[in-house]
């Protein structure tokens, strides 16, 4: 394995181990740089662990209580101690720490051996079921691990709630979350590795912001470089939006499902080009479409024209079934159908007043203009 990450770790460290011990003088000093030296300043760049996905950092994994994000936490320490890709974004080898604090030397064995498939074990990735709380000495144990094994890259705690300590006097929830995740992110931020938090969300929503729901203060949330949240419109649907948001990262959704005979999360792809397919399908498999398309190729001028009442009638012959649960439905669907009509197949809609009797929707291929002026007596076919 390469030990780029190793070296850049120890550059890091070195830059922030100060040469001597500093006088109670210094200590009440501001440390500054100026804008023109910021501007000037050679400083490394920012290191990620999943390119453009997790830097390094404090970092959350959030969702409901049985969604499957340790699933996804083990995923992510196998896809970065192998340098594997990980949903699809590519990964910084390095050796991975999966503090596993709900779970059992068992589970862990038979999840990792799903995941794995008969390939072999990495040999830089460690875990634990047990450890200390920040209060009782975690930090000092995660000293001690990272200095024997420097090449660390990321660690993930599994859960956050397990490694937390006894709230204080007189202090507030919101100082409690901060103080621990500030702890926390100047761990991670030291050693220049991602440092991952399993965490909950609350059952109820709010605002329709995800990031809104997670458990706890607005000082969790506040205190990550980066977080990702895992909902459903329903807990029982297949989908999961994946709802990406840090400091050094764009925000994005991602749409992921879950595999149960692989153990594995598959990224479908981005939530926008996700539902545009979605949409897509819908349409080509729409009886309306279909029966819209029939009506057109058997017309030798490739145009029809009738009412929403013989749109429906047709429907029954052509797709044997009905294209709406009305004909006043059947309109509205017409509207919503009309951009993916012009645009899939060119099929121009419009419509024309049938005297006292509503309209007449008229269909044509763009060729076959479908605004042209048609004598009153011409026959309507629908079959």
């Amino acid at each position: 394995m390469s030990n780029d990450f190793e070296e850049y770790a120890d550059e890091i460290r070195r830059d922030l181990t100060p040469d001597s011990e500093p006088t109670s003088a210094e200590l009440l000093k501001l440390s500054t740089i100026s804008a023109e030296e910021l501007e000037n300043a050679d400083l490394p760049p920012i290191r990620f662990v999943v390119k453009k996905l997790l830097a390094c950092g404090l970092a959350l994994i959030v969702s409901l209580p049985k969604f499957g994000k340790s699933w996804l936490a083990l995923l992510l320490c196998l896809c970065v101690s192998q340098g594997w890709r990980f949903l699809g974004y590519e990964t910084n080898q390095c050796r991975c720490l999966y503090l596993a604090l709900e779970d059992s030397k068992q589970r862990l064995q038979a999840r990792m051996k799903m995941l794995l498939a008969g390939r072999q074990a990495p040999k830089q990735f460690d875990f634990a079921v047990s450890c200390h709380t920040l209060d009782d000495g975690l930090l000092d144990e995660l000293e001690s691990y990272v200095n024997d094994k420097p090449d660390t890259g990321m660690i993930v705690i599994d859960t956050l709630q397990k490694i937390r300590g006894e709230s204080r006097k007189r202090e507030s929830s919101y100082a409690a979350d901060y103080r621990e995740m500030a702890a926390l992110k100047a761990f991670a931020d030291s050693h220049h590795i991602a440092l991952v938090l399993i965490h909950h969300l609350r059952k109820m929503g709010d605002d329709g912001d995800p990031f809104n729901r997670i458990s706890g203060t607005n000082g969790i949330f506040g205190a990550a470089d980066t977080a990702m949240v895992l909902t459903r419109e329903k807990r029982r649907d297949s989908e999961t939006i994946m709802s990406v948001e840090g400091r050094d990262i764009e925000r994005a959704e991602i749409v992921l499902s879950f595999d149960k005979d692989s153990g594995k999360w598959v990224n479908e792809g981005d939530v926008d080009d996700v539902m545009e397919r979605k949409a897509l399908k819908a349409y080509r498999e729409s009886p309306l479409v279909l029966t819209v398309k029939k009506l057109l190729d058997q017309s030798p001028e490739k145009r029809w024209i009738g009412t929403a009442t013989d749109l429906m009638n047709a429907g029954k012959y052509i797709v044997h079934g009905y294209i709406s649960s009305s004909v006043k439905a059947l309109s509205k669907d017409i509207k919503a159908n009309e951009r993916l009509l012009l645009d899939c197949d060119g099929i121009i809609h419009s419509t024309r007043k049938n005297g006292n009797a509503g309209v007449k929707h008229v269909f044509a291929y763009k060729e076959h203009s479908a605004f042209t002026e048609l004598p009153e007596d011409e026959e309507l076919p629908f079959l």
